[in-house]
């Protein structure tokens, strides 16, 4: 078990386990109440790759974690792991809310 204490070497890391072995490869996301702590957990069944935070800041990296990894289960294509889906960024731009237009008062 390999606690990393940086998030992209932890993904680097997730990406190229999951590139080896894909269907063995898992991921667990635990959050502890009372210690206000998320631990991410990603294994083969022989090594465990675990990244640990406390910090409220990191829940974005752990949502894009966790979107990443949906995406990989579903990637035809495995060497294309670290290619952006057109897809997703196409809907992520639907999502942005239009620049409001500024109203002159009369």
């Amino acid at each position: 078990m390999v606690y990393l204490n940086d998030f992209e070497e932890f993904m680097a890391a997730s990406q190229e386990m999951f590139a080896t072995k894909p269907l063995r490869t898992r991921y667990l996301v635990t959050y502890r109440h009372c210690d206000a702590k998320v631990i991410l957990k990603v294994t083969d069944d022989k090594a465990v790759l675990k990244f640990k935070t406390d910090q409220l800041a990191d829940n974005k990296k752990v949502e894009r974690f966790s979107q990443a990894f949906a995406r990989w289960t579903v990637m035809k294509d495995l060497d294309k792991l670290d290619v952006a889906d057109a897809e997703l960024e196409e809907a992520r731009q639907a999502l942005q809310p239009a620049a409001k237009r500024k109203r002159r008062k009369h």
